[in-house]
Formats: structure tokens, C-alpha cells, sequence
């Protein structure tokens, strides 16, 4: 759980320290007015990345060569836990005072799910979105990923060294470490994808499908043919390889294919597409919570709520959370909703933001 969020130089938010409800905070304020920069420092704290950008750069405020910050966690498995996110030039992360390589311990400690303006590219955008959500599945689903995933990444880029030099024989050298730790994670996803399928049909998504006219199907896609070993697929797309120079097949290409009632999500309406980004918002959360450590939880961030879901979605998602006692961080420039729904829930707390100040209220 997030117990206080602390900000500095962070795009047009003033320095500020935010102690969020344990339920449900609604930062409500006009367009422009800092409350997505508020998720955005919230996600970069999770995920080591932003939700808006690819550049880190470009979340600090203008002008700025840096920007920190920092937060203070609290669950049943880690107790108290310091965490912190410094970028001046590249990315720092801090875990109780101490400088981490990479990012992945602070993740396990603040893992979150998020609904923003992008979310529909994990539907109907490229591949890379829904790999991203894979990596992020076989993460919480296995205390191995992270270690499979460093093996793979650095082996498929020493084989991508060599086959841009036509070396095949160098390329051949790297295959067997590429295809052992690749062969491992994607069991991983492949775990993750089916834990997600059984949750979008479960009980807990059932009124968030409402509406839809069949059920929500996703298919794992491993990235080359299944029932062939990818030793001996590295092997077939060798010399094809050499000739473009990178790898055409293995983890790096995997993707889920996700259907309902038999038709792919992009023939889907915009309503039903909200309802699929309901329901899988939530799967994946309900995910994390049955693999993770008890006492673990997601933390959701629903960036602009009213405007990316339908009023009945938007009732539904906050009910189902409500239900599961998740910790949710949801902006909106509605203030009859806001107020609506911060009183809705015992434990809701309102914020209002303006110019960059984010006052309790």
C-alpha cells in the first residue's frame, strides 16, 4: 500500500507530499491542472518507467535536468519500506536507503494496474504493449522471471551482435543459453496467460462483462510455432537471419491475441473495448493477488476515469475494487462524480489539484 507519496521537480507539480486514503483518492481538477503528473510519479515509482513517455526526461518540469521522487509502502509481507526513483541523465532507483541495480525489488514491493488515455493500445496497438503486460504477468506469477528474462535479453542480443555480422558461427554460439532461459520464461507467460483467461471468466469480472454478447478469450502467441523447440527454431530461421540480421523468432515476438465471441478485439465496438479493458484490469490484478505473497495487493490507477470508461464500467470497476479492498488513485475533472464517489466508501479521501498544488479537501 502506498502510505505517502513525496514529489520534486516532477513536470508542472509543485513540491509536494501526498498521504493517499488506504481506499479509494479522487484528485479532481481542470484539464492541465497536474493530476496526471500525480499517476505518472505513482507509475515511474512501480514500474521504473512512465506511462506517458518513453523518455524519462520528459517528466521532469520544464527547464529541469532532473526530478526525484520518493514514498513510503506498507503490506503484510514487507512492512515499512522506503522507495525512491532519482533521474538526472538516466534513471536511480533506492530501496530503504540503498541504491538497486534495476528495478524489479521495487516492484514487488509497489505493483500497480493502471487505466490512462493509452490503455486501448494494449487491445488494438502493437504487439510491444501486450508484451509489456506479459513480462509483467510472468513477473508476479514466478520469483524466476526476472533472472530468465536478464539471461534471455543478454543472449538475444549477443546472437543479434553476431548475426548483423554475418557471423554465424557466433550467432550459433549464443542459441543454447538464448533458448534455455527463453524456453523458461515463456512458460512463465504462458502460466500467466492462462491464470488471466480463468479470472476473465470468474465471478469477480462477471459485472464488469455485462453487455458484451460472448465471452472474452485470450490466446497465448510463444513467438514461434508451437511444439517445435526453439533451439531448433534459432537453427531453421538461421540463415534468414544472417541475411536481415536480427532475430525473426523467440520471445521477443510473442503477443496475446484476445477475441470476443469469436471475433478479435478489433472488430469490437468502443464500448465493448471498455468493458474487455474493465474486466482485464481487474484480471490482472486478481492475478497478482492470487500469486504474490499474502498480504500483497495491486495498487489501480484510473487516469481520467469518467472520460475512458462508460458510466456503468466506471460503477462496476470502482465496485469490484471496492469488494476486493484494493487501493485506488483515480483523477477526473468531474467534481459531482468525485464527490459522488469519494462518498460512496468508507474509506475515500478527496483532493483537489489547481496549478500544480494538490490540496486535501
Amino acid at each position: 500500500m502506498l502510505v505517502e507519496l513525496w514529489l520534486r521537480g516532477v513536470r508542472n507539480l509543485a513540491e509536494c507530499r501526498v498521504r493517499p486514503s488506504a481506499g479509494l483518492s479522487v484528485f479532481v481538477g481542470a484539464n492541465g491542472s497536474g493530476k496526471t503528473s500525480l499517476l505518472e510519479a505513482a507509475y515511474v515509482l512501480g514500474l521504473g518507467r512512465s506511462f506517458r513517455t518513453h523518455r524519462l526526461a520528459r517528466v521532469a518540469q520544464s527547464g529541469a535536468t532532473e526530478f526525484a521522487m520518493a514514498a513510503e509502502l506498507d503490506d503484510a509481507h514487507h512492512g515499512r519500506s522506503r522507495v525512491a526513483v532519482e533521474w538526472s541523465g538516466q534513471r536511480r532507483s533506492r530501496l530503504n536507503g540503498q541504491w538497486m541495480e534495476g528495478h524489479w525489488e521495487i516492484a514487488r514491493r509497489l505493483p500497480l494496474v493502471a487505466v490512462h488515455a493509452d490503455s486501448f493500445e494494449l487491445l488494438t496497438g502493437p504487439p510491444e504493449e501486450r508484451r509489456r503486460l506479459l513480462d509483467w504477468g510472468g513477473f508476479y506469477v514466478d520469483t524466476d522471471f526476472a533472472r530468465e528474462w536478464r539471461t534471455w535479453r543478454r543472449a538475444h542480443e549477443q546472437r543479434n551482435a553476431a548475426l548483423r555480422q554475418h557471423d554465424e558461427r557466433g550467432a550459433e554460439r549464443f542459441e543454447g543459453v538464448a533458448a534455455s532461459a527463453g524456453t523458461r520464461l515463456t512458460e512463465m507467460r504462458a502460466r500467466f496467460v492462462q491464470d488471466l483467461a480463468q479470472h476473465l471468466r470468474g465471478p469477480t469480472t462477471e459485472s464488469l462483462r455485462q453487455g458484451l454478447q460472448g465471452e472474452i478469450e485470450v490466446a497465448f502467441r510463444q513467438g514461434w510455432p508451437d511444439g517445435e523447440d526453439l533451439v531448433a527454431a534459432f537453427a531453421r530461421s538461421r540463415s534468414s537471419d544472417l541475411e536481415r540480421g536480427f532475430a525473426q523468432t523467440g520471445p521477443q515476438k510473442a503477443d496475446i491475441e484476445i477475441r470476443v465471441a469469436g471475433r478479435s478485439i478489433r472488430e469490437a465496438s468502443r464500448g465493448e473495448q471498455k468493458r474487455v479493458l474493465n474486466a482485464l484490469v481487474v484480471a490482472q490484478g486478481k492475478v497478482l493477488v492470487s500469486s504474490a505473497p499474502a498480504g500483497i495487493a495491486p495498487l489501480l490507477l484510473l487516469d481520467d476515469a469518467v472520460a475512458e470508461m462508460d458510466e456503468p464500467g466506471l460503477e462496476g470497476v470502482m465496485s469490484v475494487v471496492a469488494q476486493l479492498g484494493w487501493q485506488c488513485l483515480a483523477t477526473t475533472v468531474d467534481e459531482t462524480w468525485a464527490f459522488d464517489a469519494a462518498a460512496s466508501q468508507s474509506d475515500a479521501t478527496m483532493f483537489h489539484v489547481k496549478h500544480g498544488v494538490i490540496t486535501p479537501g
